[in-house]
């Protein structure tokens, strides 16, 4: 018995022995600290918190098991997001698979801004006469100035980093020479921006500040706004994010309207671009933004305490902001607020490809729908968001602010130019499109509100060419002159221009076309109110076929006259004959006519010199 306890208690003692080696060589895993920040994500366990939701996401990815505290985390997950309201420490410890710990600390300072107020003046009312409602009747229709100087590219901020060039005085006279009266400049200031102490970029503040000039200069109207600018105020609507959100939103406007406070009444501010509210909760929320926005500005003194603001509504949706604004903030001035939304009817404006829940369309409007590529007609939905519709969401707003005395800005409104790739009928898609803007334009006058294109300066769409600069869609842009009431249009629409017995209408599903069968054919359009041609342009745009061009030499020969007409034939004109003109069959090509100087015609003609050929008219502008 004793020698087998004996050997018992070898073996004890021996596996014992292998148990504590075992425990022995159990080694703690290292922990390695990672932030989101900057738009990557960084190996770090300091942060300062700019606003922003901060992801905290340690490695290794797999394995053993975490346990958080402080700074609002907890919980099991390795990935934590934090909004924290004052400086403090986050700690994670790891437990490995043999269990042994490793314990790592982030510490997250929130920074406390100082007053950017440091030089208020007394108010100064010159320049400034008008209020809200008298200053959006002189502002009419404008664009945006979009992904240039509000290019989000926080490891190297440029307004060229996202592919524009930078703005030029040439293009924004540009903008004013077109026709158009306002320019909204979305900028981003974050990245420019101290993060410890909110100051910005003297040198920004400097070249916002040209910009701005380049168009007071021009005697545009501009908008000046916080666009998404990294999402800080954006994406943290909520009671957790609020104070510090408050805070740098104070800071930035202090410094922005100082800057830019001796402008008259053709600079305005707006307070955000899109804030992502969707409840009752995040609309107080919001509204404080809104209400520091305004403190802010009017502090600093001088023109700024009469200056026009802007405030958003929630994420600017037309529905949301019907249904759930809760009021304007205070302000120390009254009839000084505009509220601002956006519109895009998704699957035609927006909508690049088709989605699980919804189809991307190419035609849009009565009369508008192919007959050819008819599962790209919209609606594909109810209600259609065509003109009924926008004449409806525009009512609203109507309704809760307009006659209110609160005019509203249509700060962004589009609609993407796809390719043949996707809309098979290019041309109907081209005209649908165009008839879009014009639509939308009139109907937001219509019902007071002021509407300004999204304008990106590239892709899908470019209303202008900025670097050469040049009018890069004079299609969208002469239809937002005509919704605007700057320019008198004629219809493209099938059939919609009277051809005499010399010529057969041949129209397409998208313009108006005619074949001619003997010299002296003519096309002619009846105005439905009439025009003083007195200082007016006519402009078309014609697309031939190659018959056409041969029988007019290649269009060396005569092509054309233009004409107009009063009622009766009391009076009429006959000018700019056209000829020496090289065409290109199947090529849209543009034709101008300044010599009309009849005060009440009836209506336009173009009569055609030659015996054979096909025509299309697919713009006719009065401007």
């Amino acid at each position: 018995m004793k020698k087998k306890n004996l050997i018992a208690t070898s073996l004890l003692i021996a596996l014992g022995s292998v148990v504590n080696a075992q425990a022995q060589t159990c080694t703690p895993t290292t922990v390695t600290p990672y932030i989101f920040m900057s738009e990557e994500w960084r190996i770090t366990a300091n942060v300062t918190f700019n606003g922003n939701q901060i992801p905290l996401g340690p490695q290794p990815i797999q394995g053993g098991s975490w346990s958080w505290s402080g700074c609002g985390t907890s919980g099991s997950s390795r990935e934590q997001y934090i909004t924290p309201s004052a400086s403090c420490t986050a700690t994670v410890v790891h437990t490995n698979s043999c269990g042994a710990q490793t314990t790592q600390a982030f510490t997250i300072t929130v920074p406390n801004y100082p007053s950017y107020n440091t030089n208020p003046i007394a108010a100064d009312a010159t320049g400034m006469s008008s209020n809200a409602p008298q200053l959006a009747a002189k502002m009419k229709a404008g664009t945006n100035i979009g992904n240039t100087l509000d290019a989000y590219c926080p490891n190297n901020p440029s307004e060229t980093c996202w592919g524009n060039p930078a703005v030029t005085a040439a293009y924004v006279k540009l903008v004013k020479d077109s026709g158009l009266d306002t320019i909204r400049i979305p900028v981003s200031f974050d990245q420019y921006a101290n993060q410890s102490t909110g100051k910005i970029s003297d040198a920004w503040l400097d070249r916002v500040k040209q910009v701005v000039q380049y168009a007071v200069n021009n005697g545009l109207y501009a908008i000046v706004d916080i666009h998404w600018d990294g999402g800080w105020l954006e994406r943290n609507i909520n009671p957790t994010s609020q104070v510090r959100v408050n805070a740098k939103q104070k800071a930035y406007w202090e410094q922005i309207a100082t800057k830019l406070r001796d402008f008259d009444e053709h600079v305005l501010f707006a307070s955000a671009n899109e804030p992502a509210a969707y409840n009752p909760t995040d609309v107080a929320v919001l509204l404080s933004y809104h209400q520091t926005f305004v403190d802010a500005v009017r502090s600093t003194g001088g023109r700024n305490a009469n200056r026009v603001l802007v405030i958003q509504g929630l994420r600017t949706d037309i529905d949301m902001t019907y249904n759930d604004w809760q009021g304007m903030p205070t302000d120390t001035v009254a009839d000084r607020q505009m509220m601002e939304i956006h519109y895009y009817p998704g699957p035609f404006s927006n909508q690049g490809t088709d989605e699980p829940r919804s189809q991307m369309f190419c035609y849009w409007g009565d009369g508008y729908k192919s007959l050819t590529d008819t599962y790209r007609n919209s609606p594909g939905q109810l209600p259609p968001e065509e003109e009924p519709f926008t004449d409806s969401q525009f009512q609203k707003m109507k309704l809760k602010f307009v006659d209110q005395g609160i005019p509203v800005v249509l700060g962004e409104f589009a609609a993407m130019k796809r390719t043949s790739a996707t809309c098979a009928d290019m041309d109907l898609h081209l005209a649908s499109r165009e008839h879009f803007y014009q639509y939308v334009t009139k109907s937001a006058l219509d019902h007071g509100l002021l509407p300004i294109a999204w304008e990106i300066g590239m892709a899908e769409g470019l209303l202008f060419d900025r670097a050469t600069p040049a009018v890069g869609d004079p299609q969208v842009l002469d239809a937002i002159l005509v919704g605007v009431g700057k320019a008198i249009a004629t219809s493209n629409r099938p059939n919609s221009w009277t051809v005499n017995g010399s010529a057969t209408d041949h129209s397409s599903t998208a313009y108006m076309g005619l074949t001619i069968n003997q010299a002296q054919a003519a096309a002619a359009y009846e105005f439905a109110n009439p025009v003083n041609w007195s200082g007016k342009t006519l402009k078309v745009v014609l697309n031939f076929d190659q018959a056409f061009i041969s029988n007019r030499n290649g269009g060396m020969a005569d092509l054309f006259q233009f004409y107009t007409y009063s009622t009766g034939w009391a009076a009429s004109e006959w000018k700019c004959m056209i000829s020496n003109k090289v065409l290109v069959a199947g090529q849209d090509t543009e034709f101008t006519c300044s010599g009309f100087g009849l005060q009440n015609a009836k209506g336009l003609g173009i009569l055609f010199s030659g015996t054979a050929g096909s025509v299309i008219i697919k713009r006719a502008i009065i401007k």
